[in-house]
Formats: structure tokens, sequence, C-alpha cells
């Protein structure tokens, strides 16, 4: 049995198994519907799959566009123009490469798949102004939509000051044309907002962010590459780790790190469990078990950790998953303080800023533009309450974020540089 995660950090945690629970989420034959699932409260919300085609990012941090890829929507960059060419896009001989949702981080969708590499400013879909701190369109983007419609779609606006879209889309001929706006302001409880391009109404289906860790859906992971059936997790306050051993008894395995946890949304996954063409089922890994770690929203006290493991997959006949879950109690050694940031001054700032928070243990503090865009890291290993200096005279004028990350918790506080 391999022993590489058990000693890869003095960061061990001793484990008190709670009583285990078999858990079954189940979405539908086909696998028609999402789970929104918590690890507390069990299932959150079920909602058909395919009532939506794009999904606009809600947090004013991100510009993150989501096409809806496991229901077969397909998105691609028009290659022979740009958005001033939106009344002569010509699809002949179209033979281009759909682009598809990240499954690393909700913050990279399939919109934002052509981002030009390098480009701090551009977002795939648009560009970021540093004068008007705005992000324009540039480019025209065609969608095979979930009725098969073929439409031309851009992304014309997002104001990160009033966290406002636009958009419009309309037929290759140009009929139907729309013009959207979108006030994301009113939804920032949730992590996106879908809009359905046939239907041309917004779709409301997703649970507010804080109360869902899992997603039970279908996706396409461009790794292999093809649609599957699986489980995506709430980056905003999830972390996993998969932790794989041959002969391993998943009942009783109880050994993960604690710096091992990474928040990349599809470690759960599909890998879980394989199809076997000559029984025509699924079989399942016996030697995977998954950890995941939640902030509880009381950063006064630790996270909640849980243990899962899959033991059972009807397939498309009804779309069932069964799994075992455990919520786990813990000692921990040499575990960091849980952080607190204090303040950020002076603010407005000039050309330095001072930080202070209280801190033990390797800490990332980031600046971050109102687009969501990261300026810059400054990594520190911090001994107890802190006022750290930056300087922040080479950045333009307009609002910025402060972010201090440790131990997989962060806090954030805004300020202005003149």
């Amino acid at each position: 049995m391999k022993k590489t995660l058990l000693f890869a950090s003095t960061l061990l945690i001793s484990l008190s198994l709670l009583a285990q629970e078999q858990k079954e989420v189940v979405t539908g034959a086909g696998y028609a519907d999402d789970v929104y699932y918590s690890l507390e409260n069990g299932t959150v919300t079920t909602v058909a799959r395919n009532n939506w085609d794009i999904a606009f990012v809600a947090q004013v941090m991100s510009v993150s566009i989501l096409a809806n890829n496991g229901s077969g929507v397909e998105l691609y960059t028009y290659p022979d123009g740009t958005i001033d060419d939106w009344a002569s896009v010509d699809t002949a001989g179209m033979a281009w490469t759909p682009m598809y949702n990240s499954i690393e981080t909700w913050d990279m969708g399939a919109f934002n798949a052509n981002t030009i590499p390098g480009d701090d400013f551009d977002y795939g879909w648009g560009r970021y102004n540093m004068i008007t701190h705005q992000i324009t369109g540039d480019s025209i983007l065609l969608i095979k939509t979930l009725s098969d419609s073929i439409m031309k779609v851009a992304i014309t606006q997002k104001d990160p000051m009033t966290n406002t879209w636009e958009f419009k889309y309309a037929y290759l001929d140009g009929s139907n044309e729309q013009t959207v706006p979108l006030s994301a302001g009113a939804y920032v409880d949730k992590y996106f907002v879908h809009y359905s391009l046939d239907s041309t109404k917004f779709v409301d289906r997703e649970p507010a962010m804080e109360d869902w860790d899992l997603l039970f859906t279908k996706y396409y992971d461009y790794t292999i590459p093809y649609i599957v059936t699986g489980v995506l997790s709430n980056d905003g306050h999830i972390l996993a780790q998969e932790v794989r051993e041959s002969g391993m008894d998943q009942s009783t395995h109880n050994s993960y790190v604690d710096t091992a946890f990474a928040d990349t949304i599809s470690i759960i996954g599909s890998d879980w469990k394989t199809f076997d063409m000559g029984s025509f089922t699924y079989i399942l890994n016996d030697t995977v078990v998954y950890y995941l770690k939640t902030d509880d929203g009381d950063s006064t006290t630790n996270s909640a950790y849980y243990k899962i493991y899959f033991t059972g997959f009807t397939g498309s006949s009804e779309g069932k998953y069964t799994f075992m879950q455990e919520r786990l109690t813990f000692v921990s050694v040499g575990k960091n303080k849980v952080m607190n940031l204090l303040q950020v001054y002076p603010n407005p700032a000039a050309d330095h800023i001072n930080v202070v928070f209280d801190l033990v243990g390797r800490s990332e503090i980031d600046i971050i533009d109102m687009t969501g865009r990261l300026v810059r890291t400054t990594r520190y290993d911090a001994s107890g309450f802190t006022n750290l200096s930056l300087d922040v005279s080479s950045l333009n004028p307009g609002v910025f974020f402060v972010r201090v990350s440790a131990e997989g918790k962060s806090n954030v506080l805004r300020f202005i540089k003149q």
C-alpha cells in the first residue's frame, strides 16, 4: 500500500470517524436533471439541466460566461471578423473547433476560452479598458443552442462598477435580434445567472452559492474528450482531495493531508467509475475516496471535514448516485491559526497600503482589480500580528481588492488607488 500521502507533510490529521451514512442523489432518466447538494443538508435543488444555454457570473470580481456543454450546447469564435462585422457574419465552410468551460474553475467559462495568452487585458469575449474600468466586447461568437439553432452572439459590455452586463444575439441572417441588459447585482447570492437563447428569458435555477457544496451534472471533459456524468464542487467554499491506494478499505480509510486540499472543481469528477461494454454496466473504483473541507461560515471555528466514496451508479436508467458520507472529527498537528484580516490603510491610497492581519504561517496577499484580474501576489511567512506595507504606486487609479489567503481560508477588503 502506498504511504506517499501519509508521510507527505507534517500537517497530518488523526481522524475519529463518526457514523457513515448512505446517501442517494437522483438526476433522473437520461440524467435529465442537475442536483445541487449540501454535505450538511442533502439535496438542495433538483432542476432540469436543459433549460439554459449560457450563464453569466454574478460576482463583480469575475467575467466568466458558461455554455451548457453538458446538454450539447457548442460555442465557437468567429474567425473572420470582429464585433464590428456583426452584420456580415458568413459561416460558409465552417469547420471550427468548439470551446468548452474549464473543469478547473468556474471563473473560466467557454466564452473566455479564446483569451490571448499573455495578454492581461483580454478576456476572450472582450477587453479591459484601464481608463473606464469596463470590459468592452470585441468578438463575435457562434453558438449551437439546445434546439440546434445556430446563432451569433456578442457580449457587448460588462461594467464592474455597477455589476451590469449587456449582450446581443440573432440568427445568422440577422433576424430576431435581441439586445439584453443584465443587472447581476440582483443575483450576487448566486454563482451564475442563466439564460435561454431560444426562449429569450433568464432562468432562475441555481440556489444561493452558500447553500450548496456539490453539483451532480453532465459536463464536457476535454481531457478525455467527451461529455461525462459526474460531480463538480463549489470552489467558493469547498476544497477537495482524492486519495487512491491499491487494496484500500474505503470504509476504514482515514488518512489525508491538510495541505493537499485544492479548489479544482473536478477533483471528484467522473473517473470513480468506468463503463464495462461486456456487462453494459458501470463498474465502481473501490480504491478511491474523496475528502472534502468546507468553511462552516464562522471564522472563529475550524472547517468541517467529510469523506465520501461511491457505492452505486445506475447509469441512464434513473441517474442515481449512491455513496457513503461521513463527517470527520480530528485533532490537527501544527495547524495554522485562523486568519483574521483587520484593516487596509490608508484608503484612498497614493503610493502604498498597509495590510494588517493576524496569522501564523505561510500566506498569500493578492491585489485584484475590479474585473477580477490578479494584479500582484505577495507571499509572506507571518508569525502573528502583522502590518505589511505594499507598494501600489504603479497601479492605475481605480478600485482594487486585497485578498489575504492561508490554509484554504481568505478574507477580502476593498481600497481605492488615487
